[in-house]
């Protein structure tokens, strides 16, 4: 009987061996362990970001508004009228309930009603305009994919009957963005 060496039973091979596939295994996991979460963060934040367009499209109307109806009427912000005031008018809250009722209680050609529906007019076929109030609530948030602002304008410097957009707060999505000084902030909310 012919005796075989140690070399004899080796086979040629050319694959892995069950410890190497699972070290590749473990390397992997670990560093998804690492970047899986950063990818979610960024995820997040660009989801956050792509809203920021929105919102200032939003400030663009409520800019053009309060520029032709601040000039052409009596409606301001001088402290006293901010509830009915231009700001107010401009806002989600107020667009939102005048466009479905614009002739109760206020009158459909008051300077109110005009500026809320002259800015339903630049957006409406852009957003779905939420019916969270704003005004009573400022917790409130909007529901689903629908969009809720609040518009601050102050008068212009040279001129105190012309309007000029200080800041919007937009909210959407479980987010909130700031315009404010041509700056934008996102933040989740």
């Amino acid at each position: 009987m012919k005796v075989k060496k140690i070399n004899d039973f080796k086979i040629d091979k050319n694959g892995f061996t069950l410890v190497e596939i699972i070290v590749v295994l473990v390397v992997l996991a670990v560093l998804a362990a690492f970047t899986i979460p950063a990818m979610l963060g960024f995820v997040s934040d660009a989801k956050g970001k792509a809203l920021i367009p929105e919102a200032r499209e939003v400030y663009v109307a409520a800019q053009s508004t309060a520029t032709e109806y601040s000039a052409t009427t009596t409606i301001t912000d001088n402290g006293s009228d901010t509830w009915e005031g231009l700001s107010n008018s401009l806002g989600s809250t107020r667009i939102s309930v005048r466009s479905k009722y614009p002739s109760n209680h206020w009158g459909i050609n008051t300077p109110r009603v005009q500026v809320s529906l002259k800015m339903l007019s630049y957006l409406s076929s852009d957003l779905k305009i939420s019916d969270a109030d704003l005004i009573g609530n400022t917790n409130a948030k909007p529901s689903g994919d629908d969009a809720a602002w609040t518009v601050i304008v102050k008068p212009d410097a040279s001129n105190t009957k012309t309007g000029k957009v200080s800041k919007v707060v937009y909210l959407k999505n479980g987010y909130r963005v700031t315009i404010e000084d041509n700056a934008s902030r996102v933040e989740k909310w």
